[in-house]
């Protein structure tokens, strides 16, 4: 009922339409056995008109039964769509320290293989309710043939339908289990593309992902989805034996119940059993995909409700256009006062604190940020940048508080590149046309003009090396064109000439363009170039200095 339900919310009028045809043509496959039972008993098989009416029945069924699938094909398919569209919606609305919490491998099954799934299961509706009506229409017959003899029939099928569905019951509980270890594999699936490197290097750790955790996690998958298939086969093989035990009562059983008749009665009663038998195969087919379906769509509601039970962050909008409820061009001072964050793992009483930081940025500055490992570096940028929401202090814009009403627009501020950067195969720009000739500009400048070009915006290829990828990086940056550039480590995988260019030519044009620049970097040697240099220990700015290079001193 909650797939078909999915369904009416997308479009209920579309869908009750192709149920309907379906319907119509369940019944009208159906109806062809009545038809040559009357044709039968009177010896109309000259008769034009019933030879036309078989025909316009056969023409019926052919055409409701193409037009209803294909309709909710359509519609299927754009639920999917849909689907995958609100819970990625949902995802860019919940904060970046809760995703973080959640894991990308929970999210990412469910957008994969559960929503696939569906898209898998969805169009078979029309199908299922077409079987269901030349079920019910078999069963109109037989009751107008005899309805003691139903009776009996009756009987049998409730006893089946009952066992099949305790046996069904089963199987979803196996169904569920695999689900859920599925996402462990999912996980290791995330590890092994991400660790490939370290898992080639180490061979103990190579035999033990691979044997051990991957392996294990494979074979629980497997364990659960065999046992949930065992008791779906079981169940098949049962309804089989059901149905030749039914036919032998109706064979058998049925003249013995009717003395007047019963020869008759049995002879149409065996006829609807034999027709009916494809679309209960039929049927049986769909209900192990069906349970599929169900424990799906269980992991999806599962995902939105806790998307749903997390505390959206307020005015994130999906126009550029939209909301603009702070100005952030021609900003004149940014200032961290008191500023602090912190977070917990759901283990930890303790967890991390950053802060409380002051401090005060202006336009056309560059600023270096160093500190050992687990510092507070990436997470002090992500506050500063307003991805995690400070929780004491304030971060203050030309003198207005940055608040939930205002943080999308005070995070159009910032160009970021973060050491774990993503690119995307689109630049994004407000130069209109002219952004193919502007990154050409840009890609010279970056060396990379001989492996990448770009057509109406679109990048040719990514397939780069790290250091390289992070100078395409630093490319939708530029083309973004945001008033403060915000680099994470960005030179630590460049070689030692790039990085001088990178130190030496592209912050300081960025900052003789009037941006403000901030680099989290550990390379000493350009130390002097900033006009502040910031270290920070254990998530406290330790210190604040204005670096003076030696008269005369040069970078060779």
């Amino acid at each position: 009922m909650k797939l078909f339900y999915l369904l009416l919310r997308a479009n209920g009028p579309k869908v009750m339409l192709a149920v309907v045809i379906s319907i119509l043509s369940g019944a009208t496959g159906f109806a062809v056995l009545p038809l040559f039972h009357h044709v039968w008993d009177h010896s109309l098989l000259q008769s034009p008109f019933w030879i036309g009416a078989f025909v316009l029945l056969l023409v019926v069924m052919v055409f409701t039964g193409y037009w209803g699938q294909i309709m909710v094909l359509d519609l299927a398919l754009k639920t999917v769509r849909d689907l995958r569209l609100e819970l990625s919606s949902k995802i860019l609305s919940t904060p970046l320290r809760e995703l973080e919490r959640m894991g990308s491998h929970r999210q990412l099954a469910v957008l994969t293989e559960d929503v696939t799934t569906l898209s898998r299961v969805l169009p078979f509706i029309t199908r299922f309710a077409s079987d269901v009506t030349t079920l019910a229409a078999g069963a109109v017959w037989m009751f107008l043939l005899s309805w003691q003899a139903l009776l009996v029939v009756g009987a049998f099928l409730v006893v089946g339908i009952g066992i099949y569905h305790l046996m069904l019951n089963r199987s979803m509980v196996h169904m569920r289990r695999g689900r859920d270890e599925f996402d462990v594999v999912f996980d290791h699936f995330r590890a092994l593309h991400d660790g490939s490197k370290q898992l080639k290097l180490n061979r103990k750790r190579r035999k033990l992902f691979l044997f051990g955790d991957l392996r294990d996690s494979l074979e629980a998958f497997r364990d659960h989805a065999m046992a949930g298939r065992r008791v779906l086969v079981g169940a098949e093989v049962l309804t089989r034996f059901l149905f030749f035990a039914l036919l032998g009562l109706m064979v058998f059983g049925i003249p013995y119940f009717l003395s007047e008749g019963g020869t008759e009665v049995m002879l149409g009663y065996v006829l609807v059993a034999l027709f009916l038998f494809r679309p209960v195969n039929s049927l049986m087919m769909l209900v192990p995909d069906f349970g599929l379906a169900a424990v799906a769509l269980q992991k999806i509601e599962s995902l939105g409700l806790a998307l749903d039970n997390l505390e959206s962050e307020p005015g994130v909008n999906f126009d550029s256009d939209a909301g603009e409820s702070l100005k952030v061009a021609n900003w004149k001072q940014l200032e961290l006062r008191g500023t602090s964050y912190t977070y917990r793992h759901r283990s930890e009483d303790a967890g991390f604190r950053m802060g409380p930081i002051d401090l005060v940025l202006k336009p056309g500055e560059l600023v270096f940020i160093e500190g050992g490992n687990g510092s507070g570096k990436t997470t002090f940028a992500k506050v500063l940048c307003s991805l995690y929401s400070h929780d004491e202090g304030e971060i203050l814009l030309d003198g207005v508080p940055i608040t939930d009403e205002n943080r999308e627009s005070y995070r159009q501020l910032f160009s970021v590149v973060f050491f774990d950067f993503h690119i995307f195969g689109k630049l994004v720009s407000d130069a209109g046309d002219e952004i193919d000739a502007l990154a050409k500009v840009r890609l010279n400048e970056l060396e990379l003009a001989h492996k990448v070009t770009v057509s109406d915006g679109m990048l040719s290829t990514q397939e780069l090396s790290q250091g390289q990828r992070k100078r395409l990086a630093l490319l939708t940056a530029y083309v973004e064109d945001r008033p403060i550039y915000l680099f994470d480590e960005w030179a630590a995988d460049q070689d030692p000439q790039f990085k001088k260019i990178f130190y030496t030519k592209i912050l300081p044009e960025l900052k003789a363009s009037g941006k403000t620049v901030i680099a989290i970097t550990h390379d000493d040697r350009y130390m002097h170039l900033a006009d502040r240099r910031l270290k920070l220990e254990e998530g406290a700015l330790v210190s604040e200095s204005t670096p003076r290079p030696a008269e005369g001193s040069a970078i060779s």
